[in-house]
């Protein structure tokens, strides 16, 4: 057994990896929140009254934005939770859906039970051509 280990080594790591690589996107959702395509996420507007939040910077937010979202950027989400209400759905928003990520945790974290990240964020909306603000 242990010899067969030795010999195949650099096989193993790789099933490792790879077992890892496929786990991620499990554990993912299971810290931020599902990530959502634009076209779920007009039906969670539409359908659930979901709240939109724009993680963005203010400045960011002035230039375009989704549609009757509201702009708490992710560096003082913390400070003003007070103004997210825990009952509603939350769909959060950045420029490419990474940066949502953090405020989704947080969010998470303290007790909102539904909040979703915007696939592609700002940039997945505009290419379906979908409403925006200016």
């Amino acid at each position: 057994m242990s010899q067969f280990l030795l010999q195949n080594t650099l096989l193993i790591l790789i099933a490792v990896i790879a077992g890892g690589a496929l786990a991620m996107p499990y554990f993912n959702r299971r810290r931020y929140g599902p990530m959502v395509t634009p076209e779920v996420a007009v039906q969670l507007i539409n359908k659930q009254n979901a709240l939109v939040i724009d993680v963005r910077s203010d400045k960011d937010f002035r230039k375009v934005r989704i549609a009757r979202s509201v702009n708490i950027p992710a560096n003082v989400i913390q400070g003003r939770l007070n103004e997210i209400p825990k009952e509603r759905t939350i769909l959060l928003v950045d420029n490419s859906g990474s940066m949502a990520a953090g405020a989704a945790k947080l969010l998470r974290g303290v007790g909102y039970p539904n909040v979703y990240l915007l696939q592609d964020g700002l940039v997945g909306w505009m290419r379906d051509k979908l409403p925006l603000e200016y």
